[in-house]
């Protein structure tokens, strides 16, 4: 084994702008391969793996969850003639975010409504918290349950895990 032209995790995080953590982390989904060790068990990486991480993180800024930046490495990986599935995941993730922006679009016109109706009154007659107070406001919201919409209410230990970093499920 050769070491010559490769780095520690923390170069690697320099030069791909992604945490040792997260680095870390998607080695064990399986987006990076396990890498090289030191003769002192260090991690050690070479530019193909700045590559990789470069094309996950752009994948990830536009909104690809895990397991489509892994098929699309697939796709990368094996070097497909036609573009076929690649842009038939895309699509797929297009249709997703078309979505998204639809349900932020309503969000944005209720909680836009809701602030005009406020009038500035005190707080038992004010009538922005009334509304978000009353069970109707849920027709106007997004309709699709989303894994990451977690009501206070009822798991208060979701919510504390979520602010500290901790993957919610």
């Amino acid at each position: 084994m050769t070491t010559t032209g490769m780095m520690s995790i923390g170069a690697l995080a320099r030069r791909s702008g992604v945490l040792a953590e997260t680095i870390r982390y998607y080695e064990t989904e399986g987006l990076l391969p396990k890498p090289e060790r030191s003769a002192g068990g260090y991690r050690l990486y070479d530019a193909s793996d700045v590559e990789r991480l470069s094309f996950i993180r752009h994948a990830r800024d536009l909104g690809f969850k895990l397991d489509a930046v892994r098929q699309l490495l697939g796709l990368a990986d094996r070097k497909v003639n036609t573009c076929d599935e690649v842009q038939e995941l895309a699509s797929a993730h297009l249709a997703e975010v078309r979505v998204k922006l639809a349900d932020l679009r309503r969000m944005e016109r209720v909680l836009s409504d809701l602030i005009r109706s406020c009038k500035g009154s005190t707080v038992p007659e004010c009538l922005l918290l009334d509304a978000l107070a009353a069970p109707r406001i849920k027709v106007a919201m997004p309709t699709r349950a989303r894994r990451t919409d977690v009501d206070p209410a009822e798991n208060p230990a979701a919510m504390r895990g979520s602010r500290s970093g901790r993957r919610v499920r």
